[in-house]
C-alpha cells in the first residue's frame, strides 16, 4: 500500500491506511487524556468545548432557518401575485409531507419539541443522545420552519446541541454520569446563543432540565452559557432579539393591567396546553401504512390558516417564527382586529404543525402568541383609560413573559428572558406581577407542565419517585416506581427474518414476547433471533424464546428484592407482570433502570 503522505501521479491523494487513521487517532485520544487529567483541568476543557460546540450549532441552526424562512416562505407571502395563496397553502403541507417521510423511515427521535426529549436523555438515559438525531433535528427542524409550520427553533436547538455534546463526550471515553453531566451544560449554551440570553439559559436548564439548584453541573451549566453567547454575539452581534420602543418607569396602571394580563395569559395557556395535548393523543391513534403523512396534514392546515391571515390582513405571522409580526406587536403597531387574528390563527397553527408529529418547539409560538395577548389587551387598556398613554408595547413585552410563564412553567427563566430579549428594565415589576400571576393560575389549572404531560403521553414518567418517608432507602420503594412502562414486544408467530430486520432500528439485547392477544410468553434474545434467523428462517420468533425462562416481576416487589433476582440470573432485563393475570405485562425493569436511579440519588446527595 502507497503512502497516503505521497500524490499520485493524477495529483490526487491516496486514501488514507486504516493504520494511520489509527495512530491519529491514538494521537487526539492522548492529547485528550492530558488535558482531562486532573479535576480542574477537565472542567475547563470541557466547559470550553461544550460551549463551543453548543454555541456553533445553535447559530447554524439560527442561520439556517432564517435563510430558509426569507427564500420560501415568506417570499412566497410577499408575492404581488393571487397565486401566492396557493403557494403558502402548499408549501407547508410539502414541507411537512417530506419531514414526515424521513421520520418515519430513519428519524423517530427527531420529533417534536427536543426538550422533553433532552429530559428523558438526562433522566433516564445517562445523557445518551445519537448523533443522527441532532443531525436529523437540524434539517427537519430548517425544513419544517423554514417552509411555514408553526414551529420556534428553541426547542431543537437544545437537542441539537445536547446531541453533540452527548455523542463528543463518549467519543472522548467520559463515564455515563460525566457524559449526562454534558447535557444541561449543552441546554445551557443552546439557548443562550438561540435567543442571545445568557442569564435566561442558565436559569432554564436549572428550573427545567435539571429540576435541581444543587448540581455539580451547575458551575459548567455558566461557563458554557457564557463561552455559547460570547461566540454568538461574535456572529449575530449583541443586540437584543427584539427591538423595542423605550418604555418609562412603570406606573399603578400598567400594574393593574398586569395583572389583567397575567390571569389572562394563565388560562389561555391552560386552554393552549390542553388543546394541543388533546390533539396530539387523537393523532397518536391514527395507525396504518399512511401514518407517514400526518405531519404534511399538520401542514396544510397551517397553510390553510396562515392564507386566511394573510388574505383578510396582509400578515405572514402565522407561517414559521413569525418575528417580524411580533416585533411590530412589541412596537404597538398593529391594531387590535390584526392582533385577535394573528393570535388566533398562531394558536391554532401551532396545534396542528405540533401535534402531527413535526420537528419544531413552541417556545417561539408561546411568545408571538403572549405578544399579541398583550397587545390585543393594550388596545381595550388604551379605550378604558384613554390618560395613560400608549399600553399596547408595554402589555405586548409583558404579554410575552405571561404566556410564557404559563405554558413552559419556568417563572424565573421566563422573567429573565423577557429582560434579556429587550433589554428593557423599566418593565421589570409588572414583568414580574404578570409572570407569577399566569404561572399561578396556569398551575392551579394543571399540575403537570407541558413538557411532561408530552413525555406521559410517550408513556415516560419523569417523576417516578413519589416522596419517601424519612430514613427510608430509595431500595425499599415498589419497582413499579422505576421500571420502564412503554416497551417494544415482539409477536410470537413474526418470521425470524422480519425480527432481524426489526432489530436494526432498536438498540437493547432482551424483548418481551406475546401471543396474538397481547399476553406475555416468554423474552427472546438478541442474539437469538440474529443466529436463528440466517441458519433456520422459516422459524418463528416463538420458537427461540430464552430458556430457562427468565424470573417474573411484580410491581409491588422491592426494588432490593428484584436486585436479589438479577443476581441470580445472568439477564439483564426481566419482565414485569401482573400477580393477578401473570400473561399480563406490565413493563420491564433493566439493570440500567436500578444504577440510573443510584446515580440520581448520589446527584442529590452530593
Amino acid at each position: 500500500m502507497s503512502d497516503p503522505a505521497d500524490a499520485t501521479d493524477s495529483g490526487k491523494r491516496a486514501p488514507i491506511s486504516a493504520g494511520a487513521y489509527r495512530k491519529a487517532r491514538r494521537s487526539v485520544a492522548g492529547a485528550v487524556a492530558w488535558l482531562l487529567r486532573g479535576q480542574q483541568n477537565q472542567f475547563y476543557f470541557l466547559g470550553i468545548l461544550i460551549g463551543l460546540i453548543s454555541g456553533a450549532s445553535a447559530v447554524a441552526f439560527h442561520g439556517a432557518i432564517s435563510w430558509t424562512e426569507n427564500n420560501v416562505i415568506y417570499r412566497f407571502a410577499a408575492l404581488d401575485s393571487p397565486w401566492k395563496y396557493v403557494l403558502v397553502i402548499a408549501t407547508p403541507a410539502v414541507g411537512g409531507l417530506i419531514a414526515g417521510w424521513v421520520l418515519a423511515r430513519w428519524a423517530q427521535g427527531a420529533r417534536g419539541s427536543g426538550i422533553p426529549q433532552t429530559k428523558a436523555a438526562y433522566h433516564l438515559r445517562f445523557g445518551r443522545i445519537r448523533l443522527e438525531t441532532g443531525v436529523w433535528k437540524f434539517l427537519l427542524g430548517t425544513l419544517m420552519i423554514g417552509t411555514g409550520s408553526s414551529l420556534g427553533r428553541e426547542g431543537p436547538t437544545v437537542q441539537i446541541a445536547a446531541s453533540f455534546s452527548s455523542f463528543v463526550g463518549r467519543w472522548l471515553g467520559l463515564v455515563p454520569r460525566d457524559v449526562a453531566r454534558l447535557v444541561p451544560m449543552a441546554a445551557a449554551g443552546g439557548i443562550a446563543a438561540a435567543f442571545n440570553t445568557p442569564l435566561a439559559a442558565i436559569m432554564f436548564s436549572i428550573e427545567e432540565i435539571m429540576g435541581d439548584l444543587k448540581h455539580r453541573a451547575l458551575a459548567g451549566i455558566v461557563l458554557v452559557a457564557v463561552i455559547a453567547a460570547v461566540l454568538e454575539h461574535s456572529v449575530l452581534g449583541s443586540h437584543a432579539t427584539f427591538g423595542v420602543p423605550a418604555h418609562e418607569e412603570f406606573a399603578l396602571v400598567e400594574l393593574a393591567w398586569s395583572v389583567v394580563v397575567g390571569l389572562i395569559a394563565g388560562l389561555l395557556s391552560e386552554a393552549f396546553v390542553r388543546t394541543l395535548l388533546h390533539v396530539r393523543q387523537r393523532a397518536q391513534g391514527v395507525r396504518g401504512k399512511w401514518r407517514w403523512m400526518l405531519p404534511g396534514a399538520g401542514g396544510l392546515a397551517t397553510g390553510v390558516i396562515g392564507a386566511t391571515v394573510l388574505f383578510f390582513c396582509g400578515r405572514a405571522g402565522v407561517f414559521g417564527i413569525g418575528y417580524a409580526d411580533l416585533t411590530d406587536a412589541l412596537f404597538g403597531s398593529l391594531g387590535i382586529w390584526v392582533l385577535l387574528a394573528l393570535l388566533v390563527g398562531k394558536f391554532a397553527a401551532t396545534v396542528c404543525s405540533y401535534s402531527s408529529g413535526g420537528a419544531g418547539g413552541i417556545f417561539a409560538p408561546t411568545l408571538f402568541l403572549g405578544a399579541m395577548l398583550g397587545g390585543a389587551i393594550g388596545c381595550v387598556a388604551e379605550w378604558a383609560s384613554p390618560d395613560a398613554g400608549t399600553l399596547r408595547s408595554p402589555l405586548a413585552v409583558i404579554g410575552m413573559g405571561a404566556m410564557f410563564a404559563g405554558v413552559i412553567r419556568a417563572p424565573v427563566t421566563s422573567i429573565l428572558m423577557i429582560f434579556e430579549l429587550t433589554h428593557d428594565y423599566a418593565l421589570i415589576l409588572p414583568i414580574m406581577l404578570a409572570n407569577l400571576t399566569a404561572y399561578a393560575v396556569a398551575g392551579r389549572l394543571r399540575r403537570v407542565p407541558i413538557y411532561e404531560a408530552l413525555l406521559l403521553q410517550d408513556g415516560v414518567n419523569l417523576r417516578q419517585f413519589p416522596l419517601m418517608r424519612a430514613g427510608e432507602p430509595w431500595q425499599a420503594l415498589p419497582v413499579n416506581t422505576l421500571m420502564t412502562h412503554e416497551v417494544v414486544t415482539f409477536r410470537a408467530d413474526t418470521a425470524l427474518p422480519d425480527a432481524r430486520e426489526e432489530l436494526e432500528h432498536r438498540r437493547f439485547r432482551l424483548y418481551p414476547v406475546v401471543d396474538a392477544a397481547g399476553r406475555f410468553v416468554g423474552m427472546v434474545h438478541r442474539k437469538g433471533i440474529e443466529r436463528v434467523a440466517v441458519t433456520h428462517p422459516e422459524r418463528r420468533v416463538g420458537d427461540v424464546l430464552v430458556e430457562p425462562a427468565v424470573p417474573l416481576v411484580y410491581p409491588d416487589q422491592t426494588i432490593r428484592d428484584v436486585v436479589r433476582l438479577f443476581v441470580q440470573t445472568e439477564q439483564t432485563t426481566l419482565p414485569v407482570v401482573s400477580r393477578v393475570d401473570p400473561r399480563r405485562l406490565l413493563g420491564v425493569v433493566t439493570l440500567h433502570d436500578i444504577t440510573r436511579q443510584q446515580f440520581r440519588q448520589e446527584e442529590r446527595a452530593g
